[in-house]
């Protein structure tokens, strides 16, 4: 009976750290990529010299696929430009405003303005070349 109350203990305990566990790297996620909105996305472009962003959706396979290739880039990049994800369907302005018709569609903005158009999914060293031309 002393056993179950100490292997339940162990349990919950091991649970609690990797909860905490996860929820340290959901906040470093949140750090390499921010969520941009209808509302706030001009002011990034502002803000920041050089902007990637990946306009994606919910139920878009292709993008879930592309989602950890666009995070490893942004990790690798870390703080030399604003990484961030435009969900389409929830911000039809901006997405419009850029003529985003396809699924993953990623768009390095430079000054402001649309510098470089990536349709699909690509993968990793491709996207790190293209976005290198525009660090240089």
């Amino acid at each position: 009976m002393s056993e179950d109350i100490e292997v339940k203990k162990l349990i919950d305990k091991m649970l609690r750290e990797l909860m905490r566990e996860k929820r340290r790297s959901m906040k470093v996620k949140e750090k390499l990529v921010v969520h941009l909105s209808d509302r706030n996305f001009d002011e990034a472009l502002k803000k920041h010299k050089i902007v990637i962003v990946d306009f994606w959706a919910e139920w878009c396979m292709p993008c879930k696929f592309y989602a950890p290739i666009f995070e490893k880039v942004a990790e690798k990049l870390r703080g030399k430009a604003l990484f961030a994800k435009l969900n389409v369907d929830e911000n039809p302005i901006t997405s419009m405003k850029y003529g985003i018709t396809a699924i993953p569609t990623t768009i390095v903005f430079v000054n402001g303005r649309p510098a470089k158009q990536i349709i699909g999914v690509v993968d990793e060293a491709t996207l790190l070349a293209t976005i290198r031309k525009f660090l240089e």
